[in-house]
């Protein structure tokens, strides 16, 4: 859970988010210090170069960033969406609380929304499908930043 005062640190957010069952490799464990320090969707090549450029020695092969974020897919521990004016898969942590993001068209960068307002989803289901059972969804808003609306 998250303090307002006291600010969870990487190491804590790793011990409670890290699934049993998911070996802990160097490898793993950078690239979700690089994850939950971004506090924003990265795609494969921005983790592939922050991870190589925060790091001595030999740099991780592209496929190796791949590899572990297929591995935390596959393990439920991050987020993976395709925003419609990108064509770059992006990749997030999946913490307690689930993010939704306005995007802008010309930049690209995308900006955090305060809340999530669909509330219950279940309500929203035609009466019909009573039994479907909701795992998860996204929103996107597009538009124009201030900077690049000018």
């Amino acid at each position: 859970m998250k303090c307002k005062i006291h600010a969870e640190t990487i190491e804590r957010q790793m011990e409670r988010n890290w699934p049993s069952g998911v070996k802990k490799t160097r490898q793993r464990t950078e690239i979700f210090q690089i994850l939950a320090a971004a506090g924003k969707p990265l795609t494969a090549t921005e983790i592939y170069r922050l991870i190589n450029e925060s790091r001595e020695g030999k740099p991780y092969a592209f496929s190796t960033i791949y590899r572990c974020l297929q591995t935390f897919e596959a393990a439920g521990m991050l987020i993976r969406s395709i925003a419609v004016t990108d064509e770059n898969a992006m990749y997030e942590l999946r913490m307690e609380q689930h993010r939704h993001y306005a995007i802008c068209l010309s930049c690209h960068e995308r900006f955090p929304l305060r809340t999530c307002f669909l509330g219950d989803l279940r309500q929203m289901l035609p009466a019909d499908m009573d039994g479907f059972e909701i795992t998860g969804h996204q929103i996107e808003i597009y538009g124009y930043c201030p900077a690049c609306a000018q």
